[in-house]
């Protein structure tokens, strides 16, 4: 798949999991302005209202509903979509604060959903929160493992991959360009396995596109990533610097 494809995928995930406005969505409306009916709109409100109830983020619920309503999906199954997405957000709420997260954000949250979604464990989202500097950085590790997962990455590859970024110190905009340097190794012939045996036996990913700065050319965009052990210590160094 292109990189540039990869990129459009992560950038709806962001979208997701950025904080909800101050002013909260309100779900009525939005479906009204699409013209759906009153029965349909009440049916999803009860839902959305439910999910707010139990202190779980509204926004990806309303968008899963635009996106059923979008499709002319039927009233009853847009509800057990919704009911499985908030099983996840639950899910990934309690996985947050496993790893300490006490009140997690609503973007983390999205973001362990996504991960859950997309074939990570618990455990994954675990250890992806635990080792975040921040909130902001734990919502983008989390959307972005689950990107790459998605990609064809294992899911232990996938969570290192976003880890050993989070040491780099790399911002959360930087994250978001893992999967696209992914894309273009795997345009150059690399294969995912091989990939996935670099980044466990610490070869690591190149640095993503808006990470260069003078003095990191051993990671420019699209560049092989070099053997176990070739990088070690940069991460260090960056860090001191």
């Amino acid at each position: 798949m292109s990189a540039r494809r990869w990129a459009m995928m992560v950038a709806g995930m962001v979208a997701i999991a950025r904080p909800a406005p101050a002013q909260e969505r309100d779900v009525r409306a939005e479906l009204t302005a699409r013209a759906a009916p009153p029965a349909f709109v009440e049916v999803i409100a009860e839902q959305v209202s439910a999910a707010r109830a139990a202190r779980l983020p509204a926004g990806p619920m309303i968008d899963k509903a635009l996106e059923g309503w979008a499709k002319r999906v039927a009233a009853p199954r847009v509800v057990v979509a919704l009911e499985q997405l908030r099983s996840r957000l639950e899910a990934g709420r309690a996985a947050a604060i496993a790893a300490g997260a006490a009140e997690p954000t609503e973007a983390v949250i999205a973001g362990a959903a996504e991960a859950l979604a997309r074939g990570l464990t618990p455990d994954d989202v675990r250890a992806l929160v635990s080792h975040a500097p921040g909130p902001e950085a734990a919502a983008a590790g989390l959307m972005v493992a689950a990107s790459l997962h998605a990609q064809g990455l294992d899911h232990a590859a996938s969570v290192r991959a976003v880890e050993e970024a989070y040491g780099r110190a790399i911002d959360p905009a930087q994250l978001y360009e893992l999967p696209s340097v992914v894309a273009g190794l795997a345009g150059q012939g690399m294969q995912m396995g091989d990939l996935a045996r670099r980044i466990m036996q610490g070869g690591g990913l190149p640095l993503p596109p808006m990470a260069g700065g003078a003095g990191q050319g051993a990671g420019r965009p699209g560049q092989v990533p070099p053997g176990p052990g070739a990088n070690q210590g940069s991460g260090r160094q960056q860090r001191r610097q």
